[in-house]
């Protein structure tokens, strides 16, 4: 998952980057809110399928914080 969205130009707006990244946040969050609020029982493999995709997601974030942190990302 180290490739470029296709989504994302080299010549897109940070602010315009910034506006797809909290649209897809607040989506995912939503989705999360309603797994949280309606629990389903998942099957232990599929369990360990999405803690595996929030594990990524969550070193993903702190990665890119860190970077923008050391000043290899600008901010906007």
């Amino acid at each position: 998952m180290d490739h470029p969205s296709p989504s994302l130009s080299p010549v897109d707006d940070p602010r315009q980057v910034v506006a797809k990244i909290e649209q897809k946040a607040l989506r995912l969050s939503a989705l999360l809110r309603e797994l949280d609020n309606h629990p389903i029982p998942l099957d232990p493999d599929l369990q360990d399928e999405l803690d595996a995709v929030l594990d990524q997601l969550g070193c993903r974030i702190a990665a890119t914080r860190a970077l923008q942190q050391r000043g290899a990302v600008p901010v906007a």
